[in-house]
């Protein structure tokens, strides 16, 4: 393979050369590949004005196949690993340049003559397409020309334009290499469970090991069958899915997975030797997360891996965010239970369901602690919150759904209760006076003996919101005029 400081062996030459030639490669693919997109246009458009050209554009499109074919060839010839060592003849130089100046002759000649032929019904955006092609393909020609002069030495030191590549080259050799390419796992993603399905054993084992030695806990399956399993065992952070399994194809494995579990809560990066952007495209559509081409490179294994799993983490503390910020507007802070919003917002939805006849009726049962002020000044206001706290909860675990019970101001609190009859209305609210008059609260030793008032009242009597918790609200005062500790339920 040819050297543009010949004599220089050190690292940053050989890195540098290695990304001239990345360039070079570029430089010529770019425009090449950008055909394709091109003629695509080019085909769409002449449907669209219902114009037929197949012979000009098959002959366009294998050249540009044919193009890059050869390119590819002449690349891996004389600049890969078994490149040859001999220096060619200039005659050879010259059937190379030809040969590969070949198909672009054919590309251009027929873009032209489709450019002529549709001349008089183009559109100005096929003729710009059409143009366009042709623009590519001389960009493509004066790339060939630069590979041809690399391999021959002509881009040496010696020259401007060697120079000023061969500098940009180490510059840009020498950024990479302060790069850290060593890839730190976040504590958190320690022990992520990874499911390697291949059924090539060496390429589980491989697998396994690279990701166990960041830190990665691994298992495997060996078919879609075997997989399907481990997911119903435990599912997994991560699978790391082949495409071609001996049962059930990777591709129908996915479309299985994603039945019961979103990208999010199960992500899947695809494994397989097809790197076409079909095939890529199809998995990313079918669900898959991310796409791996065989053979692995393990640097970017691993990035893609802990991405996956660092974009998990993140959706899963992203729904604890959302969820604890639920709950805060939700509910009432010091004592756990529903909030004021909460109770009269879900009164409100019962009376629709009332009006629109999904529901019998309801009651509401108004509630509060009797002498509360009393208890504060005796035993401060932290005294006060344990009493509410303990209140809240026997309140909580004896008033079970589809019920309500929440706080909504003090020592106030309100309950729903989605019962018709009357009796079992007094049986719930007397057992629940009872539980919690025979328990006392203790407070630093001390116990504190907590009873409450209440009233009742019921959609019978009202199908108004805020009359019904007014009526409860009068016999919940007449509770505590009449010596507090009883529940005034409505006359029957």
């Amino acid at each position: 393979m040819p050297t543009l400081d010949k004599s220089s062996s050190n690292k940053a030459s050989k890195g540098a050369e290695e990304i001239l030639l990345t360039q070079i490669k570029q430089e010529f693919t770019t425009p090449a590949e950008a055909i394709f997109d091109y003629l695509e246009l080019v085909e769409k458009n002449l449907s669209q004005l219902n114009l037929v050209f197949e012979d000009e554009l098959e002959q366009i499109k294998n050249g540009a196949e044919k193009l890059i074919e050869q390119y590819e060839e002449a690349f891996k010839e004389n600049t890969g690993p078994n490149a040859t060592k001999q220096t060619k003849s200039p005659e050879e130089y010259s059937t190379l340049r030809h040969n590969l100046r070949t198909p672009l002759n054919a590309i251009i000649g027929y873009s032209e003559i489709l450019l002529e032929d549709t001349e008089e019904d183009a559109s100005d955006e096929l003729t710009s397409d059409i143009s366009s092609i042709i623009d590519l393909s001389r960009e493509t020609e004066k790339a060939i020309e630069k590979f041809v002069d690399y391999i021959r030495g002509a881009l040496s030191n010696d020259s401007g334009e060697g120079t000023s590549q061969m500098e940009t080259a180490e510059a840009l050799f020498k950024s990479l290499g302060s790069i850290d390419y060593s890839l730190d796992i976040d504590e958190n993603l320690q022990n992520s469970d990874i499911l390697i399905v291949d059924d090539n054993k060496t390429n589980c084992e491989v697998l396994e090991r690279r990701l166990s030695l960041q830190g990665l806990k691994c298992r495997t399956a060996y078919d879609g069958n075997a997989a399907i399993e481990e997911v119903k065992k435990k599912t997994p952070d991560l699978i790391l899915l082949d495409v071609i399994l001996p049962d059930i194809n990777g591709l129908e494995l996915l479309k299985l997975f994603r039945q019961d579990h979103s990208r999010d809560a199960l992500p899947v990066i695809m494994v397989s030797a097809f790197n076409d952007v079909d095939s890529i495209a199809k998995c990313i559509q079918l669900g898959a997360q991310d796409y791996l081409p065989k053979p692995l490179n393990g640097t970017i294994l691993l990035a893609k891996v802990i991405s996956s799993l660092e974009r998990k983490l993140f959706r899963e503390r992203e729904k604890e965010l959302v969820n604890e910020l639920h709950i805060q507007a939700t509910t009432d802070q010091l004592t756990g239970i529903f909030n004021r919003r909460v109770v009269f917002d879900s009164l409100e939805r019962a009376y629709d369901d009332l009006i629109q006849g999904n529901s019998k009726g309801f009651s509401v049962l108004t509630l509060d602690i009797d002498f509360f002020k009393k208890i504060n000044d005796s035993y401060g206001h932290s005294g006060g919150d344990e009493v509410l706290k303990s209140f809240a909860k026997n309140l909580n675990d004896k008033i079970s759904k589809p019920n309500i019970v929440g706080r909504i101001g003090g020592e106030e609190f309100l309950a729903i209760l989605m019962e018709t009859d009357q009796q079992k209305i007094v049986e719930l609210c007397n057992n629940l006076r009872e539980e919690i008059t025979k328990k006392s609260v203790i407070y630093e030793g001390k116990k504190i003996k907590v009873t409450f008032s209440g009233g009742t009242a019921n959609t019978a009597e009202s199908r108004n919101a805020s009359d019904l918790v007014n009526k409860a609200d009068e016999r919940l005062y007449d509770a505590k005029k009449s010596g507090r500790d009883k529940i005034v339920f409505p006359d029957k």
